[in-house]
């Protein structure tokens, strides 16, 4: 029988923690224990945590280090082998960790498990994740989690299981990065474990929340992933298409906020591994691809969405 360790860390999330936590103490596979690491909140968000009353649940306190940091203590920290991450701001549908349990009992060979999810873009539209898989909606062994993983990620930190012991061996979450870190992660694992996909969807990523690290000042963070996989990406070809999708968003990113960086990312991207619509918006001027952002912003109000990735 499999248990579970629940890891959330918790930064300054008052408005979504007891959603969060709610969604992970009603599922309806109860084999688990939930560890919340409360990484120096100043809102009251750990108050919430401490007026819950269930002996499954601990609250340990650090002094604010990142999202990175308070995530390797909890697993540290854990007392199963099979830990199932969870950002505060997300929520799990109730049979999220039942899905996990069903595909670890399925795939008996798989130390890193990954659950569909889907993205709440904002108040009303669901963005449903496009995965490059033949059978996409078929449980089964990944082969190569970069090829799987060119159109959108197939593995996302709150929809993700994994063993403690793949996890220490791939070295934890790097403290150094945050921003990136989940993807950083996910590199790693893709190189070093056999990772099994589940196509049922049992959590929702909201990306309109408070300290949300993808909209911080950290995001410049991200340009140290390319720069830990340069000899990877030169052996593995599809590592090198999965960075440079990777290394496209970013150089837009960049090129919207003013960053001149983008110059130094864009130079290594190989155009052949994007998509037509992709080398058009290279080269337009940040002026430009704002202007753009905001279309699809409206867009997505009108429930339509656009990417550049399909």
């Amino acid at each position: 029988m499999t248990f579970f360790s629940v890891i959330i860390p918790l930064y300054n999330k008052v408005n979504f923690i007891k959603d969060c936590l709610e969604s992970v103490l009603n599922q309806s596979y109860q084999n688990f224990e939930v560890i919340v690491v409360n990484d120096g909140s100043t809102d009251g968000s750990e108050q919430i945590i401490e007026n819950i009353k269930d002996s499954r649940l601990r609250l340990i306190h650090q002094n604010n280090k990142g999202a990175s940091a308070a995530r390797n203590l909890g697993v540290e920290k854990a007392q199963y082998e099979w830990i199932a991450l969870l950002d505060a701001d997300d929520y799990w549908y109730p049979d999220h960790l039942e899905e996990l349990n069903n595909t670890i009992l399925k795939f008996p060979e798989a130390n890193v498990i990954c659950n569909n999810y889907e993205v709440l873009l904002n108040n009303t539209h669901l963005k449903q994740p496009s995965y490059s898989l033949n059978e996409p909606f078929k449980a089964q062994y990944i082969q190569d989690y970069f090829e799987a993983s060119q159109i959108d990620a197939l593995g996302w930190t709150s929809a993700l299981g994994f063993t403690k012991k793949i996890f220490n061996d791939v070295g934890g979450f790097d403290e150094q990065i945050k921003s990136g870190q989940d993807t950083d992660l996910m590199i790693r694992l893709g190189l070093s474990s056999i990772i099994a996909f589940n196509p049922e969807v049992t959590a929702r990523y909201i990306t309109q929340s408070e300290n949300n690290l993808a909209k911080s000042k950290s995001i410049s963070d991200r340009i140290k992933i390319f720069k830990k996989y340069i000899r990877e990406e030169k052996e593995i070809s599809s590592l090198k298409t999965f960075l440079d999708s990777n290394r496209f968003a970013l150089t837009i990113l960049y090129k919207m906020n003013r960053i001149p960086e983008w110059k130094s990312i864009r130079k290594d991207i190989d155009l052949k591994n994007l998509n037509s619509k992709q080398r058009f918006l290279l080269k337009l001027p940040g002026t430009m691809l704002r202007i753009l952002k905001s279309v699809q912003t409206f867009l997505i109000k009108q429930d339509i969405y656009q990417s550049a990735h399909r």
